[in-house]
């Protein structure tokens, strides 16, 4: 379902696959992807990498393919059905675990693999869809998700989150849902919504984000936990060497 746009006419774009395939599909069926190798603190680029959307507006399966679609994807209809998801699925081309492409409410996307915790926030109405080497958190509003980006590009939350990640090669972690869902949040959200959320999108409006001191949203971060730089000075430490 993953592909390169080339190009696009219209509402047709020319599309290619990994295996070195092109052909056309419906333009309105395309949604910009996100792997987790392009996430960075506060940013994603999605280049030129697409989904074939075949749901509706629900997220439902499309009941039937638009002719362009359907010759692309016929290809692999045999791999498709061969999914084990697909095993109980009415239509071949159905999609699964679809939630976190939903675009109605903000979301705080990460890569589920890195040094440290690398998140990027996607406002309402933002199409990109993360793919399987992301994880997704739908939050309530901007402000939400703004104030768990916070949380999860600074060094608090990499060095809490290091100390119990699955470790890979070359000092990679692997930040697995259940393994983010471990991070304990602000007892005083509210609080920390007044503190994180501004600093947050004066970082992600700037071109320069990436150059944003660390101890300024460290210390930000302390702040809306109620802690002092002293009370994870070890923790600090010892995760940075």
């Amino acid at each position: 379902f993953v592909v390169e746009v080339v190009d696009r006419r219209g509402g047709v774009a020319c599309v290619s696959a990994a295996g070195g395939r092109t052909g056309e599909v419906e333009a309105a069926l395309l949604r910009p992807a996100i792997r987790g190798e392009a996430v960075r603190a506060w940013s994603a680029d999605t280049g030129m990498d697409h989904i074939v959307w075949t749901c509706d507006a629900r997220g439902a399966p499309l009941t039937e393919l638009p002719a362009r679609t359907a010759r692309w994807l016929g290809r692999y209809k045999r791999r498709l059905r061969a999914r084990s998801d697909a095993r109980n699925a009415r239509l071949w081309w159905t999609l699964f675990r679809t939630e976190g492409a939903a675009c109605d409410r903000p979301r705080v996307v990460w890569a589920d693999f890195g040094r440290r915790p690398r998140a990027v926030i996607l406002d309402a109405g933002d199409r990109r869809v993360p793919l399987n080497t992301c994880y997704v958190a739908r939050c309530q509003d901007l402000d939400d998700a703004r104030t768990l980006a916070a949380i999860l590009n600074s060094a608090v939350a990499a060095a809490w989150l290091n100390a119990l990640a699955e470790p890979a090669r070359g000092g990679f972690r692997r930040y697995l849902a259940w393994t983010v869902g471990r991070l304990p949040l602000p007892r005083d959200w509210l609080r920390a919504r007044r503190t994180l959320a501004p600093l947050a999108a004066g970082i992600a409006e700037r071109p320069e984000r990436e150059h944003v001191p660390h101890s300024v949203l460290t210390d930000a971060v302390l702040h809306a936990y109620r802690l002092e730089h002293s009370d994870l000075a070890a923790l600090l430490t010892w995760t940075a060497a």
